[in-house]
Formats: structure tokens, C-alpha cells, sequence
């Protein structure tokens, strides 16, 4: 059992969707601030704790309403998303680097993260997998030097019929990448179709592996998460599943203390030195 990062990071355009599955209704001049009374109700849950939870990522606008302090206080690390999200060969549309770093140190954040995904074609794969791992470790750098942790997070799609291929390509990338790279970094990565498979990007810059849930339910991705000794969560949807805007405060925090529960106890970094 392991500490696991608590992914918290929704955006406008995936806060609605969030709030549909919350079931509580939204506006879109409102969606923002529905999202961050959601994700307070969890933080301020019993079992979401610097006992169970390591840091949690979360986007600029709960940065601006306060939720690094909230976090703080109950000994828990912030990561803010930096990214403004993705082009078509699922490589980070361009952002302005420098000024959210800048802000992401001034408000108290110990990293960042930045989602790129795969979900090519196997007959472009290579080179599409090449652009974005060559992408997210220039960022790194970047990231690195100015005194925070980055998270690299190259997101292969659990619906990809050729997921375990990929993953392949994926996994050479990352080391020759890593080889070159002279900071520190966390990588955030796919739940994988063989136990352990990431296993040997267990190199010294490499501060920790953390698996993502993709879309899996809380069951599934803690069973594929609970096979790979080197990996603990960073989960959103799996973190949240079940809770409702109409439940009781008991009902809501034994529903996710139960999902903390499970996910810490499906952690394992015993073989990250």
C-alpha cells in the first residue's frame, strides 16, 4: 500500500462532463465553480489525507480559488496542468511555457503536468510517438530548470486495438529519451497490458511511475494497477466514481473513502529506489 496522486484536473471543457456524471446541474457560466465546490467536497473527505494521498493535480482555476492552501494544510502537494491541450496527432497545442511556470511557482505548486495522447495509426505510429515524447521531454527540461517536478504524460488510449503494441513503441521512446535527460521527472503513464511492463524506466531521474485510469472503472484499474509492483495511481474518473451531488455527506464520504481505500492499497512503488 502506497500513497497515490489524486488527478483533480478538470478543464472548461471537460468540467460539464464531470458535472453530469455528479449529476448536478450546470451552466456554462457557472461550470467552473460547481467543479471546484465537487472537488472541495473530496479533499475535505475523512480518508483524503496526506496519510493516503501524496499530491493532487489540479487546473489554474482552483489555483486561483484558493485549493493550494486547502491542500496544504492537510499536507498534500499541488500539481498544476499546464498544457491548453491537444492538436489532431495528439501532440500539446502551443502555451505560453514560461508565464504558467512562473505562476505555477509563485502560487506555491511543487510541479506541473502536461497530457499528450496516442491514438495513431500503427502505420504512423513510430513517428507520432517520436513528436510527442521528443515534445513533453523539451518541455521537461524547461520545467526542471526552473525548480519544479514535471509530470510527463503520454496517454496511450485504453480503446486502441492495438494498445499492447504501442506501448512497445512507446516504452523504447521513453528510455532513449530518458537516457538523454538530466533532470528529475514523474511519468504518468496508461495502466498497461502486461503486468510490470514499465519496469525498466525505473532509472534514476524517474522520481516515481504513476499509472493513469483511462476509463477503466475503479475495479478494473485498481486490479491492472495492483499486477505492476512499480506504479501508483494518479486516477480521476476512478477516484470519483460513484458520487453524486444529492448523496448525503455520509453517504458521499463512505463512497470515497472506500475509493481511496482501493486505490491506495492497489499502489505499489516497493521497487522504486
Amino acid at each position: 500500500m502506497s500513497k497515490f496522486i489524486a488527478a483533480m484536473d478538470n478543464s472548461g471543457g471537460s468540467a460539464g462532463g464531470v458535472l453530469d456524471l455528479y449529476e448536478q446541474e450546470w451552466t456554462e457560466e457557472n461550470k467552473m465553480e460547481r467543479i471546484h465546490e465537487f472537488r472541495l467536497r473530496m479533499i475535505n473527505s475523512p480518508n483524503f489525507n496526506s496519510d493516503n494521498i501524496l499530491a493532487a493535480i489540479v487546473y489554474k482555476d482552483s489555483v486561483e480559488r484558493g485549493v493550494v492552501d486547502v491542500l496544504k494544510d492537510k499536507g498534500i502537494d499541488t500539481f498544476l496542468k499546464i498544457d491548453s491541450g491537444i492538436k489532431e496527432d495528439g501532440t500539446l497545442k502551443q502555451f505560453p511555457i514560461s508565464a504558467i511556470l512562473n505562476y505555477a511557482k509563485e502560487n506555491g505548486c511543487t510541479g506541473t503536468k502536461m497530457r499528450s495522447v496516442i491514438d495513431c495509426n500503427m502505420d504512423t505510429a513510430h513517428e507520432q510517438i517520436q513528436a510527442i515524447v521528443d515534445q513533453q521531454f523539451v518541455l521537461a527540461n524547461l520545467i526542471h530548470n526552473v525548480g519544479l517536478m514535471p509530470i510527463i504524460e503520454p496517454e496511450i488510449s485504453i480503446r486502441h486495438s492495438a494498445k499492447a503494441e504501442l506501448e512497445l513503441i512507446l516504452r523504447g521512446k521513453l528510455l532513449t529519451a530518458l537516457e538523454a535527460y538530466e533532470g528529475k521527472c514523474i511519468l504518468k503513464l496508461t495502466l498497461p497490458e502486461q503486468p510490470n511492463f514499465y519496469k525498466d524506466l525505473q532509472l534514476p531521474n524517474v522520481h516515481k511511475i504513476v499509472g493513469l485510469s483511462g476509463g477503466y472503472n475503479t475495479a478494473e484499474a485498481c486490479d491492472r494497477l495492483s499486477n505492476n509492483n512499480c506504479m501508483i495511481a494518479s486516477f480521476s474518473r476512478a477516484l470519483a466514481e460513484g458520487l453524486k451531488y444529492n448523496l448525503t455527506d455520509d453517504d458521499f464520504n463512505a463512497i470515497i473513502n472506500n475509493n481511496i481505500k482501493m486505490i491506495a492499497e492497489a499502489s505499489n512503488e516497493s521497487s522504486i529506489t
